[in-house]
């Protein structure tokens, strides 16, 4: 399968560490450019170059999973709202959508991520 890893950038290592564990299993994984120390939150130009480059990642693969089973917050299954963007774009094209861990149900965009269909995935990442 062709999976795009998607969460937040303060999971990048997280990420990193899972597309390794999937792709020895054998499946095609994309990852995000680690774009944390461009500190880009108020650089618009830089988030819209990289939002473009996540919609062209998205749109080409099969899968989308949200790395999200960590605290953040305040919120158990943090989904931020890129992620939940990038979601919304993979769900607009027909990728079929997973997360780690179920997110929780006080974000502000729950009902929308319900209606999503995000299915929960128990993957056991080595240490």
């Amino acid at each position: 399968m062709n999976i795009c890893l998607v969460g937040s950038m303060r999971n990048y290592e997280r990420m990193l560490r899972l597309s390794t564990h999937l792709k020895e299993q054998g499946h095609s994984v994309k990852v995000p450019v680690d774009v944390s120390s461009q500190g880009f939150a108020d650089r618009k130009q830089e988030k819209h170059k990289f939002m473009k480059e996540m919609f062209g990642i998205i749109s080409d693969c099969d899968q989308v999973l949200a790395v999200n089973d960590e605290q953040r917050t305040g919120y158990q299954g943090y989904i931020g709202p890129n992620t939940f963007l990038q979601l919304g774009m993979a769900f607009g094209l027909g990728k079929s959508l997973y997360c780690l861990s179920a997110w929780d149900e006080r974000l502000p965009y729950n009902e929308e991520l319900q209606a999503m269909n995000i299915k929960k995935l128990d993957i056991s990442l080595p240490s």
